[in-house]
């Protein structure tokens, strides 16, 4: 890319973010920024060991990203990794905007509401095994969901015989969009049980979860899970320096359920997939 459009490139993802470390941002681009600092339009604030740039108004931040770059939007119609890929010849040069897919499977009939109407999402978990719509505020959930990290549990989720009316899979590491869309659900009975796998980055994302959601996400831990790491823990998923760091980091947290875990991971120097849960529900 050239120099401008690095800048356009950045500036964009500061929009979209709303924060940026300042590590990622050079002294080129912090000069860029000067009058947005000074008019602390953008602040520097302390983050962990380093520091991050936030955005405290993003109208006016927008103005200035029209005032620099007057072609920046082509059109409001043009999803962002098309422009990226038609400006600067990469899709990722701006965060994503296309919409979020939400992948589900459902048992109980009350479940999934669009505009006050109910989804049949059972029936279509029934014929289809999952039912997929594109993230909305227009959906709601209703009652007792799961949060699933992996396919494999997402398509089994069942076995486990559970008192869950819907699974939502997570592809990994839970999406900004989907958890501040869970966040806002409105039903005083919605609640989330979050299977992740039992080892520090599953544990990780589970507290970012709940610093969300707070009380209304739960952990699952099953009664069998000292057996389940003596038989089935691995390891290797503790050799990372990076998960033994994120392990000092959760030993702070004021979980019961996450100690509990922690425990587990002590005691056999091991995570755990979450797939051993399946193990003898399948087998």
């Amino acid at each position: 890319m050239i120099q401008k459009e690095k800048l356009f490139s950045k500036l964009s993802l500061l929009k979209e973010e709303r924060e940026l470390p300042k590590s990622q941002c050079g002294r080129q681009f912090l000069d860029f920024l000067r009058p947005l600092l000074a008019a602390n339009v953008i602040t520097e604030e302390r983050s962990g060991a380093g520091r991050k740039l936030v955005v405290g108004d993003v109208a006016v931040l927008q103005a200035f990203i029209d005032q620099h770059f007057h072609d920046a939007n082509m059109s409001h119609q043009v999803l962002q990794r098309i422009v990226g890929v038609q400006r600067f010849r990469d899709s990722k040069a701006f965060a994503s905007d296309n919409p979020e897919l939400v992948h589900v499977r459902a048992w109980g009939t009350n479940v999934l509401i669009k505009n006050e109407a109910v989804v049949d999402a059972v029936r279509e978990t029934s014929v289809h095994s999952v039912f997929s719509f594109q993230l909305s505020p227009l959906y709601s959930l209703h009652g007792r969901c799961a949060l699933v990290e992996g396919p494999v549990m997402f398509s089994s989720f069942e076995h486990l015989g559970l008192d869950v009316q819907l699974v939502i899979y997570g592809e990994g590491r839970l999406s900004k969009r989907i958890l501040d869309w869970l966040t806002h659900q409105t039903d005083p009975n919605f609640s989330i049980v979050h299977l992740p796998d039992y080892d520090p980055v599953g544990l990780q994302d589970f507290e970012r979860i709940r610093g969300s959601l707070g009380a209304r996400v739960h952990l699952h831990i099953p009664i069998n899970l000292e057996e389940l790491f003596r038989k089935y823990s691995k390891r290797k998923l503790m050799e990372k320096r990076k998960s033994q760091m994120i392990l000092g980091k959760l030993r702070c947290s004021d979980s019961p359920a996450v100690q509990k875990v922690i425990g587990c991971i002590d005691k056999h120097n091991a995570g755990l997939e979450q797939e051993a849960l399946l193990i003898e529900k399948t087998i």
